[in-house]
């Protein structure tokens, strides 16, 4: 069930055009997870309990959002990492 939930979690993010635009990709990490990263720089982690998916965001030992939906886990993600973002000012 894990194995099947991060797949389709994976599938989603790498497909979402607001994070592949931003420069986010998206790789398994060794123990199931998923890993948000952006040139280089992991950014958090998805993680699959079972039950909800949880994010970890850099930084935190602990999960700060907790979802049963792969949707709402990349609405999520195009939330807090694209929305987040500011760009270089010119000049």
């Amino acid at each position: 069930m894990k194995q099947e939930r991060t797949s389709q979690l994976l599938d989603l993010l790498s497909r979402n055009e607001s994070l592949k635009s931003k420069g986010f990709s998206m790789r398994c990490t060794p123990s199931g997870g998923i890993a948000v990263d952006r040139w280089g720089h992991v950014h958090g982690i998805w993680d699959f309990d079972g039950a909800s998916f949880l994010w970890v965001s850099l930084g935190s030992s602990e999960p700060v959002f907790r979802t049963g939906n792969a949707e709402t886990a990349v609405l999520y993600t195009v939330v807090m990492l694209v929305n987040g973002l500011t760009e270089p000012r010119a000049g």
